[in-house]
Protein backbone atom coordinates (compact mmCIF):
# COMPACT_ATOMS: atom_id res chain seq x y z
CA UNK A 1 0.00 0.00 0.00
CA UNK A 2 1.40 3.42 -1.01
CA UNK A 3 0.73 5.52 1.85
CA UNK A 4 2.75 8.24 1.49
CA UNK A 5 0.11 8.75 -1.80
CA UNK A 6 -2.76 8.70 0.91
CA UNK A 7 -1.37 11.17 2.94
CA UNK A 8 -0.18 13.17 0.79
CA UNK A 9 -3.66 13.06 -0.70
CA UNK A 10 -5.14 13.89 2.53
CA UNK A 11 -3.06 17.04 3.47
CA UNK A 12 -3.74 18.87 0.33
CA UNK A 13 -7.22 18.86 1.15
CA UNK A 14 -6.67 19.92 4.81
CA UNK A 15 -4.84 23.05 2.71
CA UNK A 16 -7.73 24.08 1.53
CA UNK A 17 -10.13 26.45 3.07
CA UNK A 18 -12.67 26.16 5.98
CA UNK A 19 -13.73 22.40 6.53
CA UNK A 20 -17.79 21.49 5.79
CA UNK A 21 -17.18 18.02 7.37
CA UNK A 22 -13.92 16.41 8.20
CA UNK A 23 -13.76 12.64 10.01
CA UNK A 24 -10.46 12.29 12.32
CA UNK A 25 -9.19 8.69 13.44
CA UNK A 26 -12.57 6.95 12.84
CA UNK A 27 -12.83 3.28 14.20
CA UNK A 28 -15.69 1.30 14.44
CA UNK A 29 -15.50 -2.24 15.86
CA UNK A 30 -18.17 -4.73 16.97
CA UNK A 31 -18.05 -6.71 19.77
CA UNK A 32 -17.41 -6.94 23.21
CA UNK A 33 -14.31 -4.73 25.18
CA UNK A 34 -14.16 -3.32 21.81
CA UNK A 35 -12.09 -0.14 22.92
CA UNK A 36 -10.04 -2.47 24.91
CA UNK A 37 -8.74 -3.55 21.76
CA UNK A 38 -7.50 -0.33 20.20
CA UNK A 39 -5.50 -0.13 23.51
CA UNK A 40 -3.48 -3.15 22.88
CA UNK A 41 -1.63 -4.01 19.81
CA UNK A 42 -3.76 -6.07 18.48
CA UNK A 43 -5.39 -2.48 17.06
CA UNK A 44 -2.74 -3.05 13.81
CA UNK A 45 -3.36 -6.68 13.06
CA UNK A 46 -5.69 -8.08 10.10
CA UNK A 47 -9.22 -8.61 11.06
CA UNK A 48 -9.73 -11.71 10.36
CA UNK A 49 -6.53 -12.04 13.07
CA UNK A 50 -8.62 -9.88 15.41
CA UNK A 51 -12.24 -11.92 14.60
CA UNK A 52 -10.08 -14.81 15.35
CA UNK A 53 -8.82 -13.81 18.78
CA UNK A 54 -11.68 -11.50 20.34
CA UNK A 55 -14.50 -12.45 18.87
CA UNK A 56 -14.74 -8.25 17.47
CA UNK A 57 -15.48 -7.51 13.77
CA UNK A 58 -13.49 -4.77 12.33
CA UNK A 59 -15.71 -2.42 10.69
CA UNK A 60 -13.44 0.90 10.14
CA UNK A 61 -9.94 1.51 11.21
CA UNK A 62 -8.47 4.76 11.55
CA UNK A 63 -10.16 6.80 8.71
CA UNK A 64 -9.30 10.55 8.29
CA UNK A 65 -10.66 12.42 5.16
CA UNK A 66 -11.99 15.74 4.84
CA UNK A 67 -15.16 17.23 2.35
CA UNK A 68 -14.78 20.81 1.07
CA UNK A 69 -18.66 22.76 1.06
CA UNK A 70 -19.95 21.94 -2.15
CA UNK A 71 -18.34 19.16 -3.28
CA UNK A 72 -19.15 15.85 -4.34
CA UNK A 73 -17.19 12.96 -2.29
CA UNK A 74 -17.46 9.65 -3.34
CA UNK A 75 -17.21 6.35 -1.18
CA UNK A 76 -16.33 3.43 -3.01
CA UNK A 77 -15.64 -0.22 -2.27
CA UNK A 78 -16.52 -3.23 -3.13
CA UNK A 79 -19.31 -5.57 -0.25
CA UNK A 80 -17.82 -5.69 3.24
CA UNK A 81 -15.46 -2.96 2.40
CA UNK A 82 -16.92 -0.60 5.22
CA UNK A 83 -18.19 1.96 3.05
CA UNK A 84 -22.12 1.91 4.64
CA UNK A 85 -20.92 1.52 7.90
CA UNK A 86 -18.90 4.96 7.45
CA UNK A 87 -21.69 6.94 6.21
CA UNK A 88 -23.96 5.18 9.29
CA UNK A 89 -21.53 6.22 11.25
CA UNK A 90 -21.07 9.81 10.01
CA UNK A 91 -25.08 10.36 10.94
CA UNK A 92 -24.74 8.40 13.95
CA UNK A 93 -27.10 5.52 13.22
CA UNK A 94 -24.29 4.09 14.34
CA UNK A 95 -21.80 5.13 17.43
CA UNK A 96 -18.20 5.27 16.16
CA UNK A 97 -15.83 3.42 18.72
CA UNK A 98 -13.13 5.87 18.79
CA UNK A 99 -12.40 9.33 16.64
CA UNK A 100 -14.12 12.46 15.74
CA UNK A 101 -17.00 13.34 13.06
CA UNK A 102 -16.69 17.32 12.73
CA UNK A 103 -19.17 19.59 10.92
CA UNK A 104 -18.90 23.11 10.95
CA UNK A 105 -16.15 23.00 13.50
CA UNK A 106 -18.40 20.91 16.12
CA UNK A 107 -17.26 17.01 16.81
CA UNK A 108 -21.19 15.74 16.50
CA UNK A 109 -19.75 12.72 18.61
CA UNK A 110 -19.82 14.62 21.34
CA UNK A 111 -23.87 15.28 20.64
CA UNK A 112 -26.63 14.81 22.47
CA UNK A 113 -29.83 13.32 21.37
CA UNK A 114 -31.32 17.32 20.69
CA UNK A 115 -28.49 18.37 19.38
CA UNK A 116 -28.27 15.11 16.69
CA UNK A 117 -31.90 15.28 16.34
CA UNK A 118 -31.30 18.49 14.81
CA UNK A 119 -28.23 18.07 12.72
CA UNK A 120 -30.58 15.27 11.14
CA UNK A 121 -33.38 16.98 10.62
CA UNK A 122 -31.66 20.45 9.14
CA UNK A 123 -27.76 19.93 8.46
CA UNK A 124 -28.16 16.65 6.67
CA UNK A 125 -30.48 14.14 4.86
CA UNK A 126 -30.19 10.63 3.30
CA UNK A 127 -30.83 9.33 0.07
CA UNK A 128 -31.96 5.53 0.52
CA UNK A 129 -31.08 2.71 -1.85
CA UNK A 130 -34.54 1.45 -1.91
CA UNK A 131 -35.85 4.68 -2.02
CA UNK A 132 -37.99 4.64 1.45
CA UNK A 133 -40.87 5.98 0.41
CA UNK A 134 -44.31 5.61 2.33
CA UNK A 135 -46.41 3.78 0.26
CA UNK A 136 -49.78 5.52 1.21
CA UNK A 137 -48.66 9.23 1.05
CA UNK A 138 -48.39 10.57 -2.39
CA UNK A 139 -45.54 12.16 -4.24
CA UNK A 140 -46.53 15.29 -2.75
CA UNK A 141 -46.93 14.09 0.40
CA UNK A 142 -43.76 11.90 0.17
CA UNK A 143 -41.49 15.17 -0.93
CA UNK A 144 -42.36 16.86 1.67
CA UNK A 145 -42.29 14.39 4.34
CA UNK A 146 -39.43 15.34 5.94
CA UNK A 147 -40.80 19.30 6.51
CA UNK A 148 -43.77 17.69 8.27
CA UNK A 149 -41.55 15.96 10.64
CA UNK A 150 -39.94 19.30 11.20
CA UNK A 151 -43.50 20.81 12.07
CA UNK A 152 -43.66 23.29 9.20
CA UNK A 153 -47.02 24.51 8.05
CA UNK A 154 -48.92 22.91 5.48
CA UNK A 155 -48.97 25.40 2.72
CA UNK A 156 -45.29 26.32 3.15
CA UNK A 157 -44.07 22.46 2.89
CA UNK A 158 -45.99 22.19 -0.11
CA UNK A 159 -45.07 24.81 -1.42
CA UNK A 160 -40.99 23.84 -0.80
CA UNK A 161 -41.50 20.02 -1.92
CA UNK A 162 -43.41 20.91 -5.16
CA UNK A 163 -40.34 23.11 -6.10
CA UNK A 164 -37.93 20.01 -5.02
CA UNK A 165 -39.95 18.03 -7.17
CA UNK A 166 -39.70 20.24 -10.67
CA UNK A 167 -35.59 20.58 -9.92
CA UNK A 168 -36.00 16.73 -10.57
CA UNK A 169 -38.31 16.59 -13.10
CA UNK A 170 -41.40 15.66 -11.46
CA UNK A 171 -43.88 18.38 -11.78
CA UNK A 172 -47.11 17.37 -12.71
CA UNK A 173 -46.76 13.76 -10.95
CA UNK A 174 -47.65 15.33 -7.08
CA UNK A 175 -50.93 13.44 -7.02
CA UNK A 176 -49.64 10.25 -8.17
CA UNK A 177 -48.41 7.24 -5.46
CA UNK A 178 -45.40 5.59 -5.48
CA UNK A 179 -46.57 2.13 -6.38
CA UNK A 180 -47.81 4.15 -9.72
CA UNK A 181 -44.16 5.14 -10.45
CA UNK A 182 -41.14 3.76 -12.45
CA UNK A 183 -37.95 2.47 -10.20
CA UNK A 184 -36.30 5.66 -11.32
CA UNK A 185 -39.37 8.01 -10.28
CA UNK A 186 -39.60 7.02 -7.42
CA UNK A 187 -35.93 7.45 -6.23
CA UNK A 188 -36.72 11.06 -7.89
CA UNK A 189 -39.13 11.66 -5.20
CA UNK A 190 -36.68 9.97 -2.52
CA UNK A 191 -33.90 12.70 -3.93
CA UNK A 192 -36.71 15.70 -3.85
CA UNK A 193 -37.43 13.98 -0.44
CA UNK A 194 -33.88 15.35 0.50
CA UNK A 195 -33.62 18.80 -1.34
CA UNK A 196 -36.71 20.02 0.03
CA UNK A 197 -35.45 20.16 3.56
CA UNK A 198 -32.33 22.83 2.09
CA UNK A 199 -29.80 20.67 3.75
CA UNK A 200 -26.30 21.04 3.67
CA UNK A 201 -24.72 18.07 3.42
CA UNK A 202 -26.50 15.37 1.23
CA UNK A 203 -25.84 11.61 1.82
CA UNK A 204 -26.61 9.59 -0.94
CA UNK A 205 -26.46 5.86 -0.13
CA UNK A 206 -26.06 3.33 -3.26
CA UNK A 207 -29.38 5.06 -4.78
CA UNK A 208 -29.10 3.87 -8.13
CA UNK A 209 -27.75 0.21 -7.57
CA UNK A 210 -31.44 -1.37 -7.87
CA UNK A 211 -32.23 0.45 -11.21
CA UNK A 212 -31.74 -0.88 -14.43
CA UNK A 213 -28.57 0.56 -16.53
CA UNK A 214 -30.03 2.53 -19.01
CA UNK A 215 -32.16 4.41 -16.09
CA UNK A 216 -29.06 4.49 -13.70
CA UNK A 217 -27.13 6.44 -16.38
CA UNK A 218 -29.84 8.74 -16.96
CA UNK A 219 -29.93 9.24 -13.01
CA UNK A 220 -26.62 9.87 -12.76
CA UNK A 221 -27.11 12.55 -15.53
CA UNK A 222 -29.96 14.44 -13.99
CA UNK A 223 -27.89 14.29 -10.53
CA UNK A 224 -25.07 15.99 -12.21
CA UNK A 225 -27.32 19.15 -13.33
CA UNK A 226 -28.91 18.82 -10.14
CA UNK A 227 -25.80 19.37 -8.49
CA UNK A 228 -25.07 22.28 -10.99
CA UNK A 229 -27.97 23.91 -9.55
CA UNK A 230 -28.06 23.35 -5.77
CA UNK A 231 -24.53 23.00 -5.35
CA UNK A 232 -24.80 20.87 -2.06
CA UNK A 233 -22.67 19.02 -0.32
CA UNK A 234 -22.65 15.66 -1.52
CA UNK A 235 -21.60 12.46 -0.06
CA UNK A 236 -22.11 9.18 -2.61
CA UNK A 237 -21.57 5.89 -1.92
CA UNK A 238 -21.08 3.77 -4.86
CA UNK A 239 -19.57 -0.02 -5.42
CA UNK A 240 -19.58 1.13 -9.27
CA UNK A 241 -15.96 2.06 -10.64
CA UNK A 242 -17.85 3.85 -13.42
CA UNK A 243 -20.40 5.53 -11.25
CA UNK A 244 -17.59 7.04 -8.85
CA UNK A 245 -15.71 8.44 -11.96
CA UNK A 246 -18.23 10.10 -13.57
CA UNK A 247 -19.78 11.72 -10.36
CA UNK A 248 -17.09 12.20 -7.76
CA UNK A 249 -14.64 15.46 -7.77
CA UNK A 250 -12.64 13.05 -5.11
CA UNK A 251 -13.28 9.45 -4.46
CA UNK A 252 -11.83 7.31 -0.84
CA UNK A 253 -11.77 3.84 -2.32
CA UNK A 254 -12.46 1.59 1.03
CA UNK A 255 -10.85 -2.12 1.47
CA UNK A 256 -11.56 -4.28 5.08
CA UNK A 257 -12.41 -1.13 6.35
CA UNK A 258 -9.44 1.37 5.60
CA UNK A 259 -9.54 3.82 3.43
CA UNK A 260 -6.35 2.49 0.48
CA UNK A 261 -6.41 5.98 -1.85
CA UNK A 262 -8.07 9.46 -2.04
CA UNK A 263 -7.86 11.42 -4.79
CA UNK A 264 -9.94 12.68 -7.96
CA UNK A 265 -10.53 10.52 -10.89
CA UNK A 266 -7.87 11.19 -13.14
CA UNK A 267 -5.44 10.73 -9.92
CA UNK A 268 -7.32 7.19 -9.03
CA UNK A 269 -7.02 6.12 -13.13
CA UNK A 270 -3.57 6.81 -13.67
CA UNK A 271 -1.77 7.08 -9.89
CA UNK A 272 -3.36 3.81 -8.14
CA UNK A 273 -1.98 3.72 -4.44
CA UNK A 274 -1.89 -0.29 -5.39
CA UNK A 275 -2.87 -3.36 -6.78
CA UNK A 276 -5.94 -3.63 -5.51
CA UNK A 277 -6.83 0.12 -6.86
CA UNK A 278 -5.52 -1.01 -10.13
CA UNK A 279 -7.49 -3.96 -10.58
CA UNK A 280 -10.04 -1.79 -10.43
CA UNK A 281 -9.23 0.68 -12.63
CA UNK A 282 -8.20 -1.95 -15.63
CA UNK A 283 -11.55 -2.47 -16.34
CA UNK A 284 -12.23 1.62 -17.14
CA UNK A 285 -12.14 3.63 -19.87
CA UNK A 286 -9.44 6.21 -20.56
CA UNK A 287 -12.32 8.15 -22.33
CA UNK A 288 -14.37 8.36 -18.98
CA UNK A 289 -11.35 9.93 -16.98
CA UNK A 290 -9.05 11.72 -19.25
CA UNK A 291 -9.63 15.40 -19.15
CA UNK A 292 -8.62 17.64 -21.85
CA UNK A 293 -6.10 19.53 -19.16
CA UNK A 294 -4.40 16.24 -18.79
CA UNK A 295 -3.74 16.11 -22.47
CA UNK A 296 -3.18 19.81 -24.03
CA UNK A 297 -0.14 20.74 -25.29
CA UNK A 298 1.10 24.53 -25.81
CA UNK A 299 1.40 25.42 -29.39
CA UNK A 300 4.65 25.91 -31.22
CA UNK A 301 3.49 29.42 -32.18
CA UNK A 302 1.37 31.52 -30.72
CA UNK A 303 0.62 35.04 -32.10
CA UNK A 304 -0.96 37.78 -30.88
CA UNK A 305 -3.08 40.53 -31.81
CA UNK A 306 -1.10 43.71 -32.34
CA UNK A 307 1.47 41.69 -34.65
CA UNK A 308 1.68 42.37 -38.45
CA UNK A 309 0.60 39.59 -41.00
CA UNK A 310 4.48 39.68 -42.03
CA UNK A 311 5.71 38.80 -38.96
CA UNK A 312 2.91 36.42 -38.36
CA UNK A 313 3.74 34.51 -42.04
CA UNK A 314 7.31 34.51 -40.98
CA UNK A 315 6.87 32.86 -37.46
CA UNK A 316 4.22 30.50 -39.09
CA UNK A 317 6.56 29.26 -41.84
CA UNK A 318 9.46 28.26 -39.37
CA UNK A 319 6.58 26.59 -37.47
CA UNK A 320 6.13 22.82 -38.12
CA UNK A 321 2.56 23.92 -39.59
CA UNK A 322 0.99 26.60 -41.91
CA UNK A 323 -1.38 28.13 -38.76
CA UNK A 324 -1.11 29.34 -35.60
CA UNK A 325 -3.43 30.47 -32.77
CA UNK A 326 -4.04 34.34 -32.00
CA UNK A 327 -4.73 35.45 -28.88
CA UNK A 328 -4.92 38.91 -27.08
CA UNK A 329 -2.79 40.72 -24.51
CA UNK A 330 -5.08 39.43 -22.02
CA UNK A 331 -4.29 35.49 -23.70
CA UNK A 332 -7.84 35.47 -24.60
CA UNK A 333 -8.28 33.44 -27.65
CA UNK A 334 -9.63 35.51 -31.05
CA UNK A 335 -8.95 32.63 -33.61
CA UNK A 336 -6.33 30.93 -36.24
CA UNK A 337 -4.11 32.77 -38.66
CA UNK A 338 -3.46 30.77 -41.47
CA UNK A 339 0.09 30.87 -43.84
CA UNK A 340 -2.38 31.75 -46.82
CA UNK A 341 -4.58 34.01 -44.79
CA UNK A 342 -2.19 36.45 -43.63
CA UNK A 343 0.00 36.37 -47.78
CA UNK A 344 -3.42 38.06 -48.89
CA UNK A 345 -3.61 40.54 -46.26
CA UNK A 346 -0.13 41.45 -47.15
CA UNK A 347 -1.03 41.47 -50.89
CA UNK A 348 -3.79 43.59 -49.78
CA UNK A 349 -1.62 45.56 -47.73
CA UNK A 350 -3.66 45.83 -44.39
CA UNK A 351 -1.78 46.01 -41.37
CA UNK A 352 -4.37 43.96 -38.80
CA UNK A 353 -4.49 40.22 -38.69
CA UNK A 354 -8.34 40.10 -36.96
CA UNK A 355 -9.05 40.86 -40.46
CA UNK A 356 -7.88 37.18 -41.44
CA UNK A 357 -8.96 35.07 -39.06
CA UNK A 358 -10.32 31.73 -38.98
CA UNK A 359 -12.95 32.22 -36.02
CA UNK A 360 -15.44 29.40 -36.12
CA UNK A 361 -13.79 26.64 -33.86
CA UNK A 362 -14.71 24.13 -31.78
CA UNK A 363 -13.16 25.05 -28.07
CA UNK A 364 -13.22 22.89 -25.08
CA UNK A 365 -12.81 23.68 -21.16
CA UNK A 366 -9.87 21.48 -19.36
CA UNK A 367 -12.11 19.51 -17.48
CA UNK A 368 -13.49 18.26 -20.76
CA UNK A 369 -13.63 14.48 -20.50
CA UNK A 370 -11.79 12.98 -23.14
CA UNK A 371 -14.70 10.77 -24.57
CA UNK A 372 -16.79 14.20 -24.86
CA UNK A 373 -13.71 15.75 -27.30
CA UNK A 374 -14.50 12.81 -30.34
CA UNK A 375 -17.91 14.60 -31.55
CA UNK A 376 -15.67 18.17 -31.89
CA UNK A 377 -12.65 16.50 -33.18
CA UNK A 378 -13.91 16.58 -37.13
CA UNK A 379 -15.98 20.14 -36.71
CA UNK A 380 -12.65 22.16 -37.62
CA UNK A 381 -9.19 21.09 -39.89
CA UNK A 382 -7.32 23.06 -36.57
CA UNK A 383 -6.41 21.32 -33.26
CA UNK A 384 -9.26 22.02 -30.18
CA UNK A 385 -8.87 24.75 -28.48
CA UNK A 386 -8.96 24.66 -24.76
CA UNK A 387 -10.29 27.76 -22.97
CA UNK A 388 -11.13 28.22 -19.49
CA UNK A 389 -14.98 30.03 -18.68
CA UNK A 390 -13.02 33.48 -19.40
CA UNK A 391 -12.49 32.63 -23.04
CA UNK A 392 -8.51 32.49 -22.24
CA UNK A 393 -6.53 29.96 -24.15
CA UNK A 394 -4.77 27.51 -22.36
CA UNK A 395 -3.80 24.88 -24.38
CA UNK A 396 -4.48 22.79 -27.88
CA UNK A 397 -5.56 19.33 -28.64
CA UNK A 398 -4.50 17.49 -31.36
CA UNK A 399 -6.88 14.77 -32.92
CA UNK A 400 -3.75 12.52 -32.93
CA UNK A 401 -2.97 13.31 -29.10
CA UNK A 402 -6.84 12.22 -28.33
CA UNK A 403 -5.95 8.52 -29.58
CA UNK A 404 -2.33 8.43 -28.27
CA UNK A 405 -3.45 9.04 -24.60
CA UNK A 406 -6.17 6.23 -24.84
CA UNK A 407 -3.55 4.06 -26.04
CA UNK A 408 -0.79 5.30 -23.37
CA UNK A 409 -2.67 5.66 -20.54
CA UNK A 410 -4.26 2.61 -21.05
CA UNK A 411 -0.78 0.54 -21.12
CA UNK A 412 0.55 2.53 -17.87
CA UNK A 413 -2.03 1.45 -15.91
CA UNK A 414 -2.09 -2.22 -17.28
CA UNK A 415 2.11 -2.27 -17.07
CA UNK A 416 2.38 -0.37 -14.17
Amino acid sequence: MNMGKILNTQKEQTLSGPECLEVKNLWKIFGPKAKNLLKSDLRNVPKEEILEKTGCVLALRDISFRIEPGEFFVIMGLSGSGKSTLIRCILRLIEPTAGSIIIHGDDICKYDKEKLTHMRRYTTSMVFQHFGLLPHYNVLDNAAYGLKVRGMSKEERYAKAEQALETVGLKGWESYYPGSLSGGMQQRVGLARSLATDPEILIMDEPFSGLDPLIRRQMQDELVEIQEKVKKTIIFVTHDLYEALKLGSHIAIMRNGEVIQIGTPEEVFTEPADDYVRDFVQEASPAKVLTAGKIMKEPGVLLYEWQGPKAARHMINVSEHDYAFVVTKHHELLGIATFDGMNALIRKGSGSIREALVTDLPTCGPNTLLEDLFPLAPLSPYPLAVTDEKGKFLGQIRNRTIIESMIRDREEVVND
